[in-house]
């Protein structure tokens, strides 16, 4: 019986891992907190980013600063603690022509990046972050919400290529009937959000 329990003991997960694993389990996306990111919430969405698999640096930092101060960016919160974020900021884009650029009356939003802590991952906070960032255009009179999701595929069916083999943020947008194009960026995602 003794060996039993220490075979046991052995096979056991750390506590850090279960409390995790609990987290995950029990946290779903109507428990997610979502508001906009301010100043203050720099060195936190620098974390989520970096944990995310971002490399940020001291310039990539001042630009995050800078993309936060527009105003367009979320933050999702679960138990006050930072797990998502949607860098963002209004730019122009030419449906016609598929170009985004810069000008001074944007039509857009552009989310730069959505980072999702990977314990939060499967959760439908990225949609979440996109719904109140479509909801933020939508509000204020913008047309479009873009988006770059990924490398351009060398296939011409995008549609296929997303759906057989797409990343968890291109998947993301096409339920959301997003349309595709390939960019100079990469994969590019957009949504009409208004008229």
């Amino acid at each position: 019986m003794a060996s039993a329990q220490k075979e046991a003991k052995k096979t056991k997960e750390p506590v850090a891992l279960e409390r995790r694993r609990l987290i995950g389990y029990s946290i779903d996306s109507e428990q997610a907190e979502l508001k906009k990111l301010e100043i203050s919430d720099l060195d936190d969405v620098v974390s989520v980013m970096r944990k995310s698999a971002f490399e940020i640096g001291s310039a990539e930092k001042r630009e995050i600063e800078s993309v936060i101060k527009q105003g367009f960016s979320y933050g999702a919160y679960v138990d006050r603690m930072l797990v998502g974020v949607a860098l963002a900021w209004p730019i122009c884009f030419d449906d016609g022509r598929k170009q985004l650029s810069v000008c001074e009356q944007p039509n857009t939003i552009y989310i730069e990046d959505l980072a999702v802590l990977n314990a939060y991952e499967g959760m439908g906070i990225r949609e979440k972050l996109v719904n109140v960032i479509e909801e933020e255009g939508s509000s204020r009179g913008l047309s479009f919400i873009v988006s770059i999701v990924g490398e351009n595929p060398k296939e011409d069916d995008i549609i296929s290529v997303v759906e057989n083999r797409g990343t968890k943020a291109e998947r993301m947008f096409l339920s959301k009937n997003y349309k595709f194009f390939k960019s100079g960026y990469g994969l590019a995602a957009y949504k009409r959000v208004s008229p």
